[in-house]
């Protein structure tokens, strides 16, 4: 069991290497402005290799509350090390798990070079962000990128610092990374408990991590969560000036988001409905290819992202 459990991990890394692509990036004088082209949202492999890890880790924590019952602690310990690999797996898939390795690289690189020799280091980051601002919340990162990047320019070593460190710690409010991180949490725990040979509460631990891998791998299909993609998408099309795709998209949005009034709790309905008012009201404007209507379709889609955060928020307080 435990060398087959280690060759589908490998598989999904193996995967994972061939999903995951850079970003383009076009710079216009990096001295002054630094410029970068929305390349992709979540991609629906990434979504599978996400939710399907995740079901794989629930296996392992639930093999682990199984043998801890049987009283086979080692074999339980090695069910967990499993469990958490998997989490690596499905963290390294988040493109923001990227952006944090680029912000990394500026901030060693700002320990021992002159700020203007780290200012190209500028561009993944920005691009990096693009990437994943379907499933984070990336504008105070961004406002955090930007002051880096002037304090950069003006010598200012320690407030660039400062900056990147504040745009890495912005970024860890995403539908995945907290529920991972709850769940990394009580796996750790329940290590730690089965080190001191007490399997009662390492198995409380385990059942309190099922939540937050269960809430992963259900919710990145929700239809919330992809209305909120065909919304991103109506955006992108609105601005390349793909009129008929953006109806497409926008009809897609309503779709779900009516599956998601039959399934979601009451609060949520209630905004799930105005979303919809949201969309119709958007609909008929769209032919007219006004500035104000891509407007309104973003502001749409910020509505919905802020929807679906609350869910992750729900979550988080819940527990």
């Amino acid at each position: 069991m435990k060398k087959t459990s280690l060759i589908m991990v490998a598989a999904a890394i193996l995967i994972l290497g061939t999903i995951i692509s850079p970003g383009t990036v076009r710079a216009k004088a990096i001295e002054e402005e630094i410029t970068v082209t929305p390349v992709r949202t979540i991609t629906p492999e990434e979504e599978s290799i996400i939710s399907s890890s995740a079901v794989k880790v629930l296996r392992h924590i639930a093999q682990a509350r199984a043998d801890i019952h049987a009283k086979d602690l080692k074999h339980a310990g090695g069910e967990l090390k499993q469990a958490l690999t998997l989490l690596d797996i499905i963290k390294a898939a988040l493109p923001a798990d990227k952006v944090k390795d680029h912000i990394w690289v500026a901030k060693k690189h700002l320990s021992y070079e002159n700020t203007e020799e780290v200012v190209p280091d500028m561009i993944p980051i920005y691009a990096s962000l693009d990437e994943i601002e379907d499933i984070v919340p990336v504008s105070k990162a961004r406002e955090h990128i930007n002051k880096a990047r002037k304090n950069l320019k003006r010598g200012n070593k320690k407030g660039a610092t400062e900056e990147l460190e504040l745009a890495d710690e912005s970024l860890i409010y995403a539908e995945v990374d907290l529920p991972l991180d709850y769940t990394r949490k009580h796996i750790a725990g329940a290590q730690a408990f089965l080190a001191k040979n007490d399997p009662e509460k390492a198995d409380e631990a385990l059942n309190t991590a099922e939540d937050g891998v269960r809430f992963v791998a259900v919710d990145i299909y929700s239809p919330v969560t992809q209305a909120r993609k065909s919304l991103l998408k109506a955006s992108r099309d609105y601005t390349a000036g793909k009129l008929t795709a953006v109806k497409k998209d926008l009809k897609e949005a309503k779709i779900s988001l009516k599956k998601a009034t039959k399934t979601v709790d009451a609060k949520t309905r209630t905004g799930v409905k105005k979303l919809l008012k949201a969309i119709e009201a958007v609909e008929g404007k769209v032919d007219k290819g006004a500035k104000e209507t891509g407007r309104d379709i973003k502001g749409v889609y910020e509505q919905a992202k802020a929807l679906t955060l609350k869910a992750v928020d729900m979550f988080h307080t819940s527990r």
